[in-house]
């Protein structure tokens, strides 16, 4: 008999946390486990995913949601919760005192989120005990829901994010032609950034450097993808900076490597991040990767080996890093090479293995 599994996420907008459901309810292996996907809010550009898909259409903070996904267990005698985000992790403990499914979180970076990510943390503390067990995608990760949440270290298994290896193959896109859209010179030294635009994500940091280098070298340009709250401030950092015509804002890109092709070398700016799904993403393009040191991406990162691991999150450090990339082009194939050989082990089928082997321990 089928496990029957209930994902249930804050919204299913294009980010890291909505792709990880779709990689996991698309495929898992639908003869062993049965996927429903519910999403406590619409969004207006929400990420398609080939399951049964719920959108209970809430508010951003409506506290009814717990009661909502009591009642699609009920209705599809759901064995297992699969939680993702807060919201979601918060409404389906909560919900588990008026359905029998017993409760998974999974631990995507919200527990390193400053302001009200203490909210976030007190709530897990609360009602944490109500979870069978977690899931951190990063040993960063897991630690912190044992330092801040109060989670018991032996229920939390470490299961890393993975990629769509297939979508991320070089040889189905055209380098010359992604420049040509993005107005870019096949000379130009082109560097590129992949994320959410929230302070989090440090893309500030990288137009700070991005204005260093290019008083340097007029073949420097910069291609930013994504979207997100900082939006208007970045383009206005970049217009007083004198960027304008040096950094490309694309906006949301539904499939990323389109626009990826184009780089030369890539940074990650991150202060803080969980995972890093976004460096993986270019180390399978074999892509450069330059990367602050925080969270999970030093899990990802080896030093020279298959990237660059920043001594600090400054401009200087990104520029410095950036001119040492350019100048070598040895240094940028070695780590090209090895850092394309260890993204392989993100390619979805140990993770897979390891998410069924939890769905069945914790639904018997």
């Amino acid at each position: 008999m089928k496990i029957r599994v209930l994902h249930v996420i804050d919204h299913l907008g294009y980010g890291g946390a909505p792709f990880v459901v779709k990689n996991i309810a698309e495929r898992i292996d639908a003869g062993r486990i049965e996927t429903f996907v519910c999403a406590l809010r619409t969004n207006p550009e929400a990420l398609p995913i080939k399951t049964t898909l719920v959108n209970l259409g809430y508010r951003k903070y409506n506290p009814l949601a717990f009661l909502a996904i009591a009642r699609l267990c009920k209705k599809h005698k759901i064995d297992l919760i699969h939680a993702h985000l807060q919201k979601a992790a918060i409404g389906s403990l909560v919900a588990s005192y008026f359905c029998d499914a017993k409760i998974i979180l999974h631990e995507h970076g919200p527990i390193f989120r400053g302001g009200t990510g203490c909210i976030f943390r007190w709530l897990l503390r609360a009602f944490g005990s109500r979870a069978a067990g977690a899931i951190a995608n990063s040993q960063a990760a897991k630690a912190a829901l044992v330092r801040a949440a109060g989670l018991d270290e032996g229920s939390i298994h470490v299961v890393s994010n993975f990629i769509n290896s297939t979508q991320l193959d070089r040889k189905l896109y055209d380098r010359n032609q992604a420049r040509e859209r993005l107005g870019l010179a096949g000379d130009d030294i082109v560097v590129g950034f992949v994320g959410r635009l929230d302070p989090c994500k440090g893309a500030d940091v990288l137009i700070h450097a991005a204005s260093m280098l290019c008083k340097g070298n007029e073949r420097y340009r910069f291609v930013m993808i994504g979207d997100g709250v900082q939006k208007k401030e970045l383009h206005e950092l970049a217009l007083r900076l004198g960027l304008e015509e040096k950094i490309v804002f694309t906006g949301l890109c539904k499939n990323t490597a389109e626009v990826m092709i184009a780089f030369d070398m890539a940074v990650v700016p991150s202060r803080r991040e969980a995972f890093g799904i976004a460096a993986v993403e270019f180390m399978q393009m074999r892509i450069p990767v330059i990367a602050s040191a925080v969270g999970g991406l030093v899990e990802i990162i080896r030093h020279e080996e298959t990237g660059i691991l920043l001594s600090e999150l400054s401009p200087e450090a990104i520029a410095q890093a950036v001119e040492q990339l350019a100048r070598d082009s040895t240094l940028r194939e070695s780590l090209a090479e090895k850092a394309e050989a260890f993204s392989r082990k993100f390619d979805g089928r140990e993770q897979l293995r390891q998410l069924t082997q939890i769905y069945e321990r914790y639904a018997k």
